[in-house]
């Protein structure tokens, strides 16, 4: 329904420009690109960068512009919709793993059933594939399936996999490292070389050089600042900025999730592996948790690779921790709306006024500052939410009602204690 009628208007007109390239035979990551005459959608003044990541997705763009070719009639609307084919395919075999998952820990087959329900119709993620475009739903059903595996060559392979679809599944192979014993350990070189060996069959079978590779592997372990954590406040522009951004304290903050995956694998494998499928579900959401909450640039996209894991969490072990997961689904789905001004921006396949009138209400005198304050104060409530739930679930606490919640309660304890006293005296 929302396919082939939306789009972000700065990542998915990269998606369009990058299928155009790549459907033409041109190596997408030698230069910047210009709009594509009766094609893009947004930045007709601009030349933008082309999908700065592994080939996988690059090649998927290009496909889907060979297949509008074939089918579109020139027809632009087809094209955007066999864009989003890939990613709204991902959510649908994401729903389909977690049925496997519950239905393989627990037995249920109405639980199951319930686990595919709640993410095949699961506005968040709808929102991030089907309406802005984004592709991390394919690797989000590569998390989910690492599940089903417990094997330590299957495991990393699949893993491999994931790195070759976007990085973000490398979070995980300190914990494979720190899981396994003996010459198992050596199985996380697999992980690395799948993506190795698929990027350079690629580069070597459509003559593509290497020269941007070190630019994609910087910005994507890296990171840009904002987002929806802590850095929003000490990133540039950020109501705390680093004076000056010195460049050290700048790359400290970029890397600062890598120590935090090592730490959080080390603790997982020592405290929840041998608990069967809860402490396999508990790592994958810790580890997760402490990535994004750590994370130097977090954007709503990332916060697939949790909500996923905590359907199954939620559902098939902890039902307590429903409501901190609510919450933090409740404040990302707010962020994700007010960012992105109301989701206007979306609509810009339609035709540039979306777009215009977005950008005019993000300069409008009382919207702006309504708009970055709401969304700076969301990042600190989304920060000690994402604590709490690596906390909470790494250290196999019982309770799990929200730290925000307590505070709140708290706070109108005291207030209704000073009202109480002031009326006695």
């Amino acid at each position: 329904m929302f396919s082939f009628w939306t789009g972000h208007p700065y990542d998915f007109e990269i998606w369009i420009r990058t299928g155009y390239v790549v459907g033409h035979g041109t190596d997408p990551f030698t230069a910047f690109w210009p709009p594509v005459p009766g094609l893009s959608i947004s930045y007709f003044n601009s030349d933008l960068t082309s999908a700065s990541y592994l080939p996988f997705w690059s090649l998927y763009t290009g496909g889907a512009y060979r297949a509008y070719l074939l089918v579109g009639g020139g027809n632009r609307f087809v094209y955007y919709f066999l864009l989003k084919q890939g990613p709204i395919a991902g959510d649908v075999l994401t729903a389909g793993l977690l049925y496997r998952v519950v239905l393989r820990a627990r037995g249920d087959r109405a639980l199951a059933l319930r686990a595919a329900a709640i993410w095949s119709f699961f506005p968040y993620a709808i929102l991030i594939s089907a309406i802005w475009g984004q592709f991390d739903s394919i690797a989000v059903a590569v998390v989910i399936a690492s599940l089903l595996v417990t094997e330590a060559p299957r495991k990393n392979l699949l893993y491999g996999v994931g790195i070759f679809i976007k990085w973000v599944t490398a979070m995980f192979l300190p914990f494979e490292v720190f899981r396994r014993r003996g010459a198992a350990r050596l199985w996380v070189v697999a992980a690395i070389a799948v993506p190795a060996v698929l990027t350079g069959l690629i580069f070597l079978a459509f003559h593509w050089g290497l020269s941007g590779l070190g630019g994609l592997f910087v910005s994507e372990s890296g990171g840009i600042g904002g987002g929806m954590n802590w850095a929003r406040w000490v990133s540039p522009y950020g109501p705390l900025a680093v004076v000056g951004n010195p460049p050290l304290v700048t790359d400290f903050f970029e890397l600062l999730w890598v120590p935090g995956v090592v730490v959080a694998g080390w603790y997982a494998a020592r405290n929840l592996t041998g608990r069967g499928w809860t402490g396999e579900v508990d790592a994958v959401v810790g580890i997760v948790a402490v990535f994004l909450l750590l994370r130097w640039g977090l954007n709503e996209q990332y916060l697939l690779y949790l909500f996923a894991p905590l359907v199954v969490d939620v559902l098939a072990f902890h039902p307590e921790r429903r409501l901190l997961s609510a919450s933090l689904v409740g404040m990302c789905t707010a962020f994700l709306v007010i960012r992105n001004t109301l989701l206007v921006p979306f609509a810009a396949p339609l035709g540039p006024q979306y777009l215009a009138w977005s950008l005019a209400a993000n300069n409008a005198p009382g919207w702006d500052p309504l708009r970055l304050w709401t969304l700076n104060v969301l990042a600190i409530l989304i920060t000690v939410t994402l604590a709490q739930v690596a906390y909470v679930v790494l250290s196999r606490k019982a309770g799990a009602r929200p730290w925000l919640l307590e505070l709140g309660s708290a706070l109108v304890r005291r207030l209704g204690q000073a009202s109480s006293g002031s009326r006695d005296a």
